[in-house]
């Protein structure tokens, strides 16, 4: 006679996976939180100085930090919940894939907290990226070998296409791949801090690859406008944009 514990992991296609995808979402929630609580304004200010100098130059890195990484848990929440569309049921190596990326994902706050101490214009601020930057691809890493896995162990729906596989995939690999190139560009090119300018590439990649399959978009509804659509679609570039302002304002000062 089975076990009944393996049963229940084992479960049957058609049931989706409630306990791994309410782990999952708690985790991200408990994550982005913590992000919020490292706000705190340095002793220095809170001392009663009141330097507005010291003040920029603290609220700059701190809130590009936040951001991005805000951005990128945002991301990366959005790519998990998009792979178990269409994953319809699970075994104990799928389990094991999601927790390895979860312990990743967990780590954000301790390597955005990091991230932040450096001045953008300080010699070990391509460290401190590094670290950060390596954080992010490891979760990326992951979070596609986990898809992956659910494909080759045949867990998704009968209904999904290779193309879908395909065009899911390369979305996922994006944000790491931009990441490694940013880690690269800045030890490279120390003096220049490009590491943080070069997310400027996530949302143009993200594009490309939608323009490869277009055909898998949802389709536009009939009767709205073709600019209302693109404003709505540009709307999703501007929290980037807002992430390289911040960049360029924490270099400047």
């Amino acid at each position: 006679m089975k076990d009944t514990r393996e049963r229940k992991t084992n479960s049957t296609p058609g049931k989706e996976p409630l306990r791994l995808l309410a782990l999952s979402d708690g985790l991200f929630a408990t994550v982005l939180t913590l992000l919020v609580l490292d706000l705190r304004l340095p002793d220095t200010l809170t001392a009663g100085s009141g330097d507005v100098t010291v003040f920029l130059r603290w609220l700059g890195p701190h809130l590009f930090s936040y951001l991005l990484t805000f951005l990128v848990a945002g991301t990366y929440w959005l790519a998990h919940h998009r792979d178990f569309d269409q994953i319809d049921h699970y075994d104990r190596g799928l389990l094991g894939y999601n927790l390895l990326f979860l312990l990743f994902i967990g780590l954000f706050p301790f390597t955005t907290a990091t991230v932040s101490l450096p001045d953008f214009k300080s010699n070990s601020y391509s460290f401190y990226w590094a670290i950060y930057a390596t954080n992010i691809i490891l979760a990326g890493i992951m979070l596609t070998l986990t898809w992956n896995y659910a494909v080759s162990h045949h867990l998704v729906t009968p209904e999904t296409t290779r193309r879908q596989i395909r065009h899911i995939t390369l979305r996922q690999v994006v944000t790491p791949a931009v990441f490694l190139l940013s880690i690269v560009s800045g030890f490279v090119f120390p003096q220049i801090v490009l590491g943080p300018f070069t997310l400027l590439l996530i949302p143009i990649g993200l594009w490309f690859v939608e323009q490869r399959y277009r055909d898998l978009s949802p389709k536009r509804i009939s009767g709205r406008p073709a600019w209302s659509e693109l404003l709505w679609r540009a709307g999703t570039v501007l929290p980037w944009l807002l992430v390289i302002s911040l960049a360029l304002w924490a270099t400047l000062h």
